[in-house]
């Protein structure tokens, strides 16, 4: 399986618009906000990269008490990431051996990564 090295192409990764555009509003969890009604969420994103979902997801949720984490195993993509997104808690591990306790998140998103990742099919 051919691997990339995102941390090569963390400046170069935001300037690809299809990517930027593809990110759309996330009516799951606005459908878990609706059905579990909470005083505050907690939601990862899995592989955050530059944060280009955090971002969006952000902005769209305005006004809801979320607690926004993400995950990525580079660490150029999370320095891109804090330059963009603000009080988010970033997290340097390997989606494969995350350093979360079960049941700390109310909402995991994962978004065009799963692919890489090489010991899927134990999860």
């Amino acid at each position: 399986m051919k691997t990339t090295n995102y941390s090569k192409i963390a400046d170069k990764y935001d300037k690809n618009h299809f990517r930027v555009d593809e990110i759309k509003f996330e009516y799951d969890l606005k459908e878990y906000i609706e059905n579990n009604v909470k005083a505050e969420y907690n939601v990862l994103d899995l592989s955050c990269g530059t944060g280009l979902y955090l971002e969006k997801q952000i902005n769209y949720f305005d006004g809801i008490n979320i607690n926004w984490y993400g995950l990525d195993l580079s660490d150029q993509m999370l320095k891109k990431a804090n330059e963009k997104v603000k009080n988010i808690e970033f997290t340097n591990a390997d989606v494969e051996e995350m350093p979360y306790h079960s049941e700390t998140f109310d909402f995991i998103s994962n978004n065009y990564a799963f692919h890489h990742y090489s010991e899927k099919n134990k999860r």
